[in-house]
């Protein structure tokens, strides 16, 4: 049974550190899937420089999907462990599963216990709505195959009924995708960190209870905080509308509305790590640990 709603919270709340108690090891570069599409991973703003984006869709080609598990090191029992799904924005177009946020959310989760993975997924598609959601829907295809490979590799001890799923922007659209969809991880996938992601229908949130942990500039430029319809894709809902929704239903839902202007509120202007980063990280922990 859930516990009860969890009301809006600000990005100022406190919040417990949990230590490490892990070293960590990391499997790079694990194939997880072969599929057709354009590419799975690309430096931010290289299409301006790669006029083959807006090739016809006949160009696309035989990709290896792979992904980059960590695990505690030095865990020698026989328990089972969590999962967390990690999956990096970039409006289906660029961005990499060794992207600094992504790697320090997994360490951190690794050092805890949990089974931590990052991926690359399909990007990609020519500047048209409904390639735009084709490629989500692809990405979100691509997740589920992660999850499938993840739960047949018995060495990682992976509990198959403690599943997190986490995103930034894009990524986390694909974790809500993920988990709200129906499909057969329904009732697996434990809670989600949707991190600025959006969905392009509220009533997904009818399928299933699956917590959501949110946290959302509310003067995002890239991704609508209510609702909106942003560049290159179809209307979409951000995390206030998501949480408004969840909240009707009786769906356990931590919001963090940030004041601080911006859409990648983990990352500088460089790509170096923000103070929000350490709060976001913190807030994932102690929301996993209560499912």
């Amino acid at each position: 049974m859930f516990i009860p709603l969890i009301g809006s919270l600000l990005c100022s709340a406190a919040l417990v550190t949990v230590e490490p108690s892990y070293a960590v090891k990391v499997e790079r570069d694990v194939v997880y899937g072969t599929v057709q599409g354009y590419w799975t991973e690309a430096p931010e703003g290289f299409w301006r420089l790669n006029p083959y984006l807006f090739k016809r869709q006949d160009s696309r080609h035989t990709l290896d999907l792979t992904m980059d598990i960590y695990l505690p090191a030095d865990d020698d029992s026989s328990d089972v462990r969590p999962l967390l799904l990690m999956m990096h924005g970039g409006a289906f177009l660029f961005g990499s599963k060794t992207e600094t946020g992504q790697v320090e959310w997994c360490r951190y989760f690794a050092s805890l216990g949990y089974v931590a993975v990052s991926i690359d997924y399909r990007l990609g598609f020519p500047l048209d709505k409904t390639d735009a959601l084709r490629a989500e829907n692809e990405a979100g295809e691509d997740a589920r195959m992660a999850l499938r490979y993840l739960l047949t590799r018995e060495d990682l001890r992976i509990d198959s009924a403690r599943l997190y799923l986490a995103g930034t922007s894009a990524g986390a659209a694909m974790a809500l995708a993920v988990a709200y969809g129906t499909d057969e991880f329904q009732g697996q996938v434990r809670a989600v960190a949707n991190l600025w992601g959006f969905v392009h229908d509220l009533d997904i949130l009818e399928n299933a209870c699956v917590p959501i942990l949110s946290f959302q500039s509310e003067k995002d430029p890239v991704v609508p905080y209510r609702e909106g319809r942003p560049i290159m894709t179809a209307y979409t809902y951000g995390t206030w509308a998501i949480h408004q929704k969840a909240t009707a239903l009786g769906i356990p839902s931590q919001h963090h509305p940030c004041p601080e202007k911006g859409h990648r509120l983990h990352l500088d202007k460089a790509g170096a790590l923000t103070p929000m980063f350490y709060e976001i990280r913190d807030a994932m922990a102690s929301f996993f640990a209560k499912y």
